[in-house]
């Protein structure tokens, strides 16, 4: 439901009433922190799946229907899809420059559209390398800072202990490998001159497919998904010792491979030429309003507090939800508590630094969803022989096209 409209006969204006889908965990303790301190607003907050576990489905069930609720939840890749079909309430009108200066550039391109603003950016996922350290000094290998490092890390990680290996690579998920590939700098889509253009297999992201198939092909990664029961039993074995994540793993890692808290630190991701600063974002969500609400005012009110308010960031942080997208945000007191499950590291700057790395000019595309999909199938037939992560990548590429064309778009 999109609004509960004001009702009653009491004396005094009623409150505006808005609904907000969701799915981030401890988003309702900020909801109610905000219902307790705005009494001219109040906002009902309702738990949808995540992602495309059906939230998103039924998101545009509910606009088609003219029941969707004023505010939502989305993944910053699934606003295009959403914009092609004039699902989204462009912000613009109701946010002020000190609005936008709390943002990151980078951060906020990835909610802009063809000078619309869409959603509020609410959490991203600036990555790091988190390593077990216990086991590479055991086994005197220094923490790698270029891939090429990494590399050789691996070997002596399987001379070490046959059962280990410096990390999976998940055939089923192509998101990591996509985050990875914009680390490497060159953005997939480019939409200059109102085109379209996939650049799949730029020489950036050949290198970064070529550098991965040779390590599954020499067997130094175990070919495996992650965020499975097996993947958890791996990270308190120790039978993966370095994984590139975003920070929102973290609270993951520590709540199902409780047995290796303590044991982890986390460092800069490995770069492609040494004294490289380059990082990546893995993941990240906004706060949008959709087509037909009522009181977008109200609303844009409500996305930025809960997004930029001290009080709400800070119940965010601790439910594991993601960095802040904010900049006013990432100096929350909360981020610079010793993390447990890293032996007391502190990675408030890390991940700052993270963050502030991440190369700009990256562009999310309206048929994100079908070209992980093929990215997934052929990175399958990939590992199994039948064909190379380059060759995956040139059929995404053109699938790419294809479905962007399928929309009404230009594209080449």
């Amino acid at each position: 439901m999109l609004l509960l409209s004001a009702c009653g006969s009491g004396a005094g204006p009623q409150p505006v009433r808005l609904t907000f889908w969701a799915w981030v965990p401890g988003m309702d303790k900020a909801v109610d922190l905000f219902n307790r301190t705005h009494k001219d607003i109040q906002v009902t907050l309702d738990n949808i799946p995540p992602g495309n576990r059906g939230g998103y489905g039924k998101m545009h069930a509910a606009v088609m229907s003219g029941d969707a609720p004023c505010l939502a939840q989305m993944e910053f890749q699934e606003l295009p899809s959403f914009l092609l079909n004039s699902e989204l309430v462009d912000l613009g009108p109701y946010l002020t420059q000190a609005d936008r200066a709390d943002f990151q550039q980078g951060t906020w391109d990835l909610v802009t559209f063809e000078g619309g603003t869409y959603a509020v950016p609410q959490a991203t996922g600036p990555m790091a390398l988190y390593y077990r350290e216990d086991l590479l000094k055991k086994w005197d290998i220094k923490v790698p800072t270029t891939w090429q490092e990494y590399r050789e890390a691996a070997v002596k990680i399987r001379k070490a202990d046959p059962d280990a290996y410096i990390t999976t690579f998940a055939a089923n998920d192509a998101a990591p490998f996509i985050s990875l590939a914009w680390q490497a700098g060159t953005p997939w889509i480019d939409t200059r001159d109102e085109v379209w253009h996939a650049e799949l297999t730029s020489p950036a992201s050949t290198k970064v497919a070529q550098f991965w198939q040779d390590m599954i092909k020499d067997d130094l990664v175990k070919v495996a998904p992650q965020f499975t029961p097996s993947w958890y039993k791996d990270l308190n074995s120790g039978g993966v010792v370095a994984v590139p994540v975003a920070q929102w793993a973290e609270a993951i890692m520590e709540a199902n491979a409780p047995e290796s808290a303590g044991k982890w630190r986390a460092a800069p991701l490995p770069q492609w030429e040494p004294g490289g600063k380059a990082s990546a974002s893995y993941g990240g969500s906004a706060t949008s309003l959709l087509r037909g609400c009522e009181h977008p005012e109200e609303a844009v009110e409500f996305a930025l507090w809960i997004n930029r308010d001290p009080r709400s960031v800070e119940m965010l942080i601790k439910s594991g939800f993601g960095w802040p997208a904010a900049i006013s945000g990432m100096s929350n007191p909360q981020l610079t508590k010793p993390s447990a499950f890293l032996g007391g590291q502190q990675t408030a700057q890390l991940f700052t630094d993270s963050s502030n790395q991440v190369p700009q000019g990256w562009v999310w595309w309206p048929t994100f969803d079908d070209t992980v999909k093929i990215l997934s199938d052929r990175f399958e037939e990939a590992l199994s022989g039948q064909s190379t992560l380059v060759d995956a990548l040139k059929a995404a590429e053109t699938r790419t096209v294809e479905q962007i064309r399928t929309k009404g778009l230009r594209a080449e």
